[in-house]
């Protein structure tokens, strides 16, 4: 005579057979809402099939968020491998390993820039080095606005700050470099303020970035800012997509507003995409105040480093 577990495992297993026939598939809702009705919640989260659903899930939602961040980007050379990135890069951030979220981040940067100085600045940068860059730069000595005698300062000068090192074009160099072409769409700056500001979100990125790549050798101003990364990663994870968002955005206008000086890129001319649909895939809810502008990203990434700079120790 078959005891009670038998007798139970041989009706699961009618029911498995019922549930291939096409017309039973009414029966699967009537079992989940029978088991949703007599079976705690947490419990029916932790089981294994009900993991790996949820799993499959995300793993749809990254990937549909991922295509939609990058839909009208139009270095189309390098879309597909951006998309990944991307990808890695949020479930990096689902896991909270904030290390290689700034590394697949980072890859983000680092594929454009490579991109765009092969295929264009390092063509045309022994015409362009010389030319007038930006009309002054910011004293943070004197905390003001200086102009320079000569009527400004080089483009070389911005980008390789110390033009006598035989560093070469390391990756800073090459930012900054894309920065002024494809950021500020190559037009002469009023001051470095901004431009500078710039550079140093993307260092910090880059110096936590370089923790999980090259090891934990540091300067003394490295140990700074990551400290500072490090004292509020929650912080830091928004205002790293800010800087994403900001920079992917700026560098899609340059390029499809200067197509025709451009052709030699591959760009792929697809601006069907909103504002709100690119920062609505950063799984951000548009209709908050979280849905800004470029101008308004600013302002709030501002007021970001404001809140950093008063939370610092006085030496």
């Amino acid at each position: 005579m078959m005891d009670k577990k038998a007798k139970l495992k041989k009706l699961v297993q009618i029911f498995g057979d019922l549930l291939k026939i096409k017309e039973n598939e009414w029966l699967i809702d009537e079992i989940l809402k029978t088991i949703g009705e007599n079976w705690p919640t947490e419990q029916i989260a932790g089981h294994p099939l009900i993991q790996n659903i949820h799993e499959y899930c995300i793993e749809q939602k990254i990937d549909e968020q991922a295509k939609e961040f990058y839909k009208s980007f139009p270095l189309i050379a390098i879309r597909d491998t951006l998309i990944q990135d991307y990808k890695n890069m949020e479930h990096q951030r689902r896991r909270d390993d904030f290390e290689n979220f700034c590394l697949h981040l980072y890859q983000q940067i680092e594929g454009i820039s490579n991109y765009l100085f092969s295929k264009h600045i390092n063509l045309f940068w022994e015409n362009d080095k010389g030319k007038i860059a930006s009309k002054s730069y910011y004293d943070t000595n004197q905390k003001k606005n200086v102009f320079p005698k000569e009527g400004g300062i080089s483009l070389e000068k911005l980008v390789f700050e110390d033009v006598e090192k035989i560093e070469g074009w390391v990756a800073k160099r090459k930012f900054r470099a894309v920065l002024y072409y494809f950021y500020y769409g190559d037009k002469t700056l009023y001051d470095t303020y901004d431009f500078y500001r710039k550079f140093k979100l993307q260092d910090e990125i880059y110096q936590v970035r370089n923790q999980n790549h090259r090891g934990p050798s540091l300067s003394k101003p490295q140990g700074k800012t990551l400290n500072q990364v490090f004292s509020n990663k929650s912080q830091h994870y928004f205002k790293f997509y800010g800087f994403l968002y900001d920079f992917i955005t700026k560098i899609e206008n340059t390029l499809i507003e200067k197509k025709d000086q451009y052709k030699h890129l591959e760009i792929e001319n697809n601006k069907t995409q909103s504002e709100d649909q690119r920062f609505a895939s950063l799984g951000l809810d548009p209709k908050n105040r979280l849905d800004l502008t470029p101008d308004e990203i600013k302002d709030i990434l501002d007021e970001t480093e404001a809140q950093e700079n008063n939370n610092q120790p006085t030496d």
